[in-house]
């Protein structure tokens, strides 16, 4: 991962903050696909030998492609499986994980699921779940930070993400 100095780092967070306000979200989306397209779907989501817990999260999972995977399959901020996937699984997944979040949608609880993006991805950059990242990649996940935060803070307001909403930003920027 690049290191930056303090003001590489203000403005990274700034950028990110600001790209809610300019970019197209379906766009978006569609090249952060197209930027992960380079990982293939993987045979396991999680490590199956791990635990019972990990079998379950596989098993929710169940090989669907990722632009199907629903947030039935995805779970809760209290249970899911965002922070159990392998880091291939991670390179497959994240861009629908990001796609939810980003378009606001709801977990299988009818909360919103970008609580659980924060939580699970955001809050979590130096995990080796997302060790096969490119720089470019990670940025993409930044960038979606950047598009809750601007797009959606008064939601995160509501639901006391506020604070980790920069936590997170700032995680992705260093």
């Amino acid at each position: 991962m690049v290191s930056h100095n303090k003001a590489q780092q203000a403005d990274l967070r700034r950028l990110c903050a600001a790209l809610g306000e300019i970019v197209n979200v379906s766009s978006f989306v569609e090249t952060t696909y197209n930027l992960f397209e380079s990982f293939d779907k993987p045979e396991h989501a999680t490590n199956i030998d791990h635990c019972e817990e990990c079998r379950d999260h596989n098993d929710e999972v169940n090989g669907v492609n990722r632009r199907d995977l629903s947030p039935e399959q995805i779970g809760t901020v209290c249970w899911g499986i965002s922070s159990f996937l392998t880091p291939q699984a991670t390179g497959y997944y994240i861009p629908r994980l990001i796609e939810l979040a980003v378009t606001g949608q709801d977990d299988k609880d009818g909360d919103p699921y970008m609580c659980l993006f924060i939580n699970q991805i955001g809050l979590n950059s130096e995990s080796e779940q997302f060790s096969l990242l490119t720089n470019e990649q990670r940025l993409a996940v930044c960038n979606s930070l950047g598009i809750l935060k601007n797009s959606y803070i008064q939601l995160l307001i509501e639901h006391c993400w506020e604070d980790e909403i920069d936590n997170a930003i700032t995680q992705w920027t260093t």
